[in-house]
């Protein structure tokens, strides 16, 4: 047997050589495709397990304040506790503390916004005319913001006008006012005959008309000199420069309270202090009394003024993430302006005039936030006196309110005068009056209530009770560890601002492509992070109702329970394995059980977007779609999962392919053996040998053809970028006798079985009757009906070549839809990617070598026919073009039957047909006929080459 099996190798080696072929590629392919699948899985477990853990692990806030759409969609909101102020009290943050397994548990209090003013020094020389002795310059001010879209025109807060400027080339001294008035004072121009006058009057010294019960009209002038004989600058009473004004910017501060120590651990906020120092572990507010001069360094009228001060520690941010610019557009009026100021009008009649006078525009210019939040840090940390560093008000905001609509989530728009604030008990040092309608871009529609806490005044020391800002230190947000999150970043908005892209092609062209960040609107879609940090001890001042009056416990710094959220980061290392994701979820429960607050493992997270509609403003901002980066809960585990399903998938449906196209090459050596099966049949072999002598044959080319395959895997491994292992090679081995055996075992038994005169007849099927042949396609199509059994084979071939090709882009698709979207996952498909195009690239080839085996099967068995066709006259051009209309046809049946059967399949896994899938499925059948066709073209050159007169004899 063994004898034979070597001889029928040896003397008929065209169709070995076929078989062993097609065991080669199958097996180097599937080796080099599941070494290459390997490879990417161990790169994206690398990936995810390296961006699956941010800066905490799990998020605790107060029961009940998880909302429906991060319940619903397991998401956690960019602003996950910006929102909430307080509602965990300080022993269920202890309880949480002492869960075993527990390293960190940082609690973070929202106390509210504050809203800091500062005076901003602006020099007008380059807008002076030169030949003019003297002159008044108009500043207008326009508050621009998100991207330019936002253009709110602003007013000075104090007297509700433009700034104007009153420049002199005469000196200016300086004379205290009449009523000795410890706030104001007016200059004195020295006129070049000596004579000396008063400029820049105030018609109710020591009042500003803000404050007046009349309310009459005002207006922000300041003088100026650029005589060098001048001592008005210098005696403090304002800060402009010598030929300029100063202009008041408001700047929301959100002020948070954290424990020092825990945070240190957490967010390396202590790493992140390059100015000052870092909280102690128990620091907290310190009582001062003294005079101001003692406490402040006043001098002057005010030095002696007996004053007390609690003082709250602050961490205050080195830069703000407030993106606005301050435009403002000079011009000067007429020479009559300047006569007027000279002549010693006061600020209440230049009301009357001034605004009215005609202009020359000269300059426009802008000032960046970051210039003005750095005066505002530097009046901060060295205050002059008690209302320079005072928390004279705060405002806390409700959570945000987002409703799901089919466009994305839509935050409610409060009615105008619905959340009016009250006037403050101070307006001389504090803006945000009535409305708000003089702060800025606070006056943009509101999406969220604001309540005001304001400090009550010590009528009896003629003082206030508002606590003092004491900086001790300066952060820089980049330096966080936090900040280094990336692919697995959790809402870290202690530290970072929220921030939004647009999520259509409008939005993406209102903004011009970039990133939309907060602005001052304290009340609008994005909130602006804290830019000072206190400790949790300073809560109690700030609760205390001695000290501010109109404080909500709901709506405020509670002192029951004034923390917002805890962020939990569990002792030692974590990844997606089961048993990390056992360890965070029972300290999750732990946390549930000890405390009845809502919890959220954020272990394992990603940023997604998520589309939130943004009404349109009130001054030019369109309404925009955008998208926020909120975290996915458990993406790492999802990306896991579904990368071992679709490497399992893959590989069932490339072996179904490899197993496929062997069976079609086995079977068609199997049935070139028939004639001679027969004849062996004749002379007395039984069935069982002629099967064990075909499967003899069929595993002595798997063996061959496995030796070639391992031998064959590791230099294409190598080409293809991938190491395939010995081990892996070696068993391509066993794998392509197997994959052998099993291909030609049913062609092995039916040929064993046949009956010999079968076996040696023409494999075709008889006429049921005579039928008329006119046309090549006719005669194709008649062919191919004559022998079905090949037909179907080809067929079927090619649709399952296809079919997997198909299905491999719908496992993809699905594959993406479970994990992109979120930045990890995003990561995750373009690693994967290359597998796919590999999957792709050998099922196309797979079936086009298959068609090309049957069509070449069809050749050999036919070429009697061909060649008397040729006899009668037929041309090579009508010979060819019968043979590729076989392929055509047996192509078109198989690559329309695979993709839509893999349509329909994936239509029913998911429920729904996918327009991307369906015009896949049209693309690759189409693609598939071509190639078969053109893969059909090669054994065609057989019908030249065999000589006529030898196959007519024959046939």
């Amino acid at each position: 047997m063994i004898r034979m099996v070597l001889a029928q190798l040896r003397f008929r080696p065209g169709r070995a050589v076929a078989l062993v072929g097609a065991l080669v590629v199958a097996v180097t392919s599937f080796s080099v495709l599941t070494a290459t699948a390997s490879t990417q899985r161990l790169a994206v477990a690398g990936t995810v397990n390296r961006n699956a853990r941010g800066a905490y692990d799990v998020l605790v806030r107060p029961a009940g304040s998880t909302s429906a759409t991060e319940a619903g969609d397991g998401l956690v909101s960019s602003t996950a506790s910006t929102g909430l102020s307080g509602g965990i009290t300080e022993d269920q943050w202890r309880r949480i503390l002492a869960i075993p397994g527990v390293d960190v548990a940082a609690p973070v209090a929202v106390v509210g916004y504050t809203l800091q003013t500062v005076r901003l020094p602006v020099d007008l020389s380059s807008a002076l005319d030169p030949a003019a002795r003297s002159q008044v310059l108009r500043v207008r001010t326009t508050q621009v913001s998100e991207r330019g879209l936002t253009r709110v025109p602003t007013l000075n807060p104090y007297q509700n006008s433009d700034y104007y400027a009153y420049i002199t080339g005469n000196p200016l001294h300086t004379l205290t006012n009449p009523q000795g008035s410890y706030s104001n004072q007016t200059p004195l121009e020295i006129g070049p005959n000596g004579a000396a006058r008063p400029v820049c009057v105030l018609a109710n010294p020591g009042i500003s008309s803000a404050t007046n019960s009349s309310q009459a009209p005002d207006v922000a002038l300041t003088c100026g000199s650029t005589n060098a004989d001048d001592d008005w600058n210098a005696s403090g009473s304002t800060d402009a420069p010598a030929a300029g004004t100063t202009v008041v910017v408001s700047f929301p501060s959100l002020i948070e309270a954290v424990d020092p120590v825990q945070e240190a651990k957490l967010a390396g906020l202590d790493g992140a202090v390059g100015k000052g120092s870092y909280f102690t572990p128990d620091q907290g507010p310190v009582e001062r009394s003294g005079t101001q001069g003692q406490l402040f360094g006043t001098t002057g009228l005010l030095a002696g003024n007996p004053v007390s001060a609690t003082e709250i520690p602050m961490l205050i941010a080195s830069g703000t993430a407030v993106d606005e610019q301050l435009e403002l557009a000079v011009s000067r009026l007429p020479a009559d302006a300047a006569a007027q100021v000279a002549g010693g009008a006061t600020n209440l009649a230049l009301a009357k005039t001034l605004p009215s006078m005609p202009e020359t525009p000269v300059t426009t210019f802008s000032v960046d936030a970051q210039q003005a939040y750095r005066k505002l840090v530097d009046v901060l940390e060295h205050p002059a006196g008690p209302y320079d560093a005072g928390l004279t008000e705060y405002l806390t905001a409700h959570p945000l309110a987002l409703t799901p609509t089919a466009d994305g989530l839509a935050p409610s728009v409060l009615t105008p005068g619905s959340n009016k604030l009250l006037p403050t008990t101070d307006l001389s040092y504090q803006v945000g009056t009535g409305d708000l309608s003089r702060s800025g871009d606070l006056v943009e529609p509101a999406l969220r209530g604001l309540e005001q806490h304001t400090a009550k005044r010590d009528l009896q020391n003629r003082g206030s009770v508002a606590p003092q800002i004491q900086i001790v230190g300066e952060f820089d947000p980049a330096k966080l560890r936090a900040n280094q999150a990336g692919l697995g970043a959790v809402p870290m908005e202690t530290y970072f601002p929220a921030q939004a892209t647009g999520a259509d092609a409008l939005s993406k062209t209102a903004l011009d492509g970039r990133t939309l960040l907060p602005n001052g609107n304290i009340r609008g879609l994005l909130s602006v992070p804290p830019t000072m940090i206190t400790t949790l001890s300073a809560l109690a001042v700030l609760d205390d109702p001695t000290r501010f009056e109109n404080a909500k416990p709901e709506l405020g710094v509670d002192r029951a329970a004034p923390i917002s959220a805890v962020r939990v980061r569990l002792s030692g290392a974590l990844g997606v394995d089961p048993l990390s994701r056992e360890r965070v979820r029972l300290v999750a429960q732990e946390i549930k059980t000890r405390t009845g607050l809502d919890v959220d493992i954020t272990v394992g997270s990603s940023p997604a977007p998520v589309t939130v509609l943004d009404p349109a403003g009130a001054h030019g901002r369109p309404a925009l779609r955008l998208a926020e980066l909120w975290s996915r809960k458990g993406v790492a585990a999802v990306i896991v999962a579904a990368i071992d399903r679709k490497s399992l998938i893959l590989f069932v449906l490339v072996l179904c392919v490899c197993a496929l196209f062997t069976a079609g090459a086995t079977g068609a050596a199997v049935r070139s053996r028939r004639p001679e099966l027969g004849v062996l049949a004749c002379l007395g072999w039984p069935a069982r040998r002629l099967f064990a002598l075909l499967l003899g044959e069929v595993a002595a080319e798997g063996l061959v053809a496995g030796l070639a395959g391992a031998a064959l895997a590791i230099p294409a491994g190598s080409v293809a970028g991938v190491h395939v292992s010995v081990l892996r090679a070696v068993t391509a081995v066993p794998a392509a006798v197997m994959l052998a055996l099993a291909a030609a075992s049913w062609p092995a038994f039916r040929a064993a079985r046949a009956d010999p005169g079968a076996a040696v007849a023409v494999a075709v099927s008889g006429p049921r009757r005579a039928v008329r042949l006119a046309g090549i396609t006719r005669l194709a199509l008649a062919n191919l009906r004559r022998t079905p059994g090949r037909t179907v084979l080809g067929a079927s071939a090619l649709a399952l070549g296809v079919g997997a090709l198909v299905a491999l882009a719908g496992i993809a698709t699905a594959f993406s839809g479970t994990v992109t979207g979120t930045l990890m996952g995003d990561a995750v498909s373009v690693q994967v990617r290359g597998t796919d195009v590999a999957a792709a690239v050998i099922a196309l080839l797979l079936g086009m070598v298959t068609v090309a085996d049957v069509v070449y099967l069809n050749i050999r068995e036919r070429s009697g026919e061909l060649a008397l066709l040729r006899a009668v006259g037929w041309r090579d051009r009508a010979l060819n073009r019968l043979v590729l209309t076989e392929a055509a046809v047996m192509a078109a049946v198989g690559a329309g039957g695979g993709a839509g059967a893999a349509v329909l399949a994936e239509a029913a896994f998911a429920g729904r047909f996918t327009p991307g899938l369906i015009v896949t499925g049209a693309v690759t059948a189409v693609g598939a006929v071509v190639f078969a066709v053109a893969a059909a073209a090669v054994p065609t050159v057989a019908i030249h080459r065999a000589p006529a007169a030898p196959l007519l004899a024959e046939g």
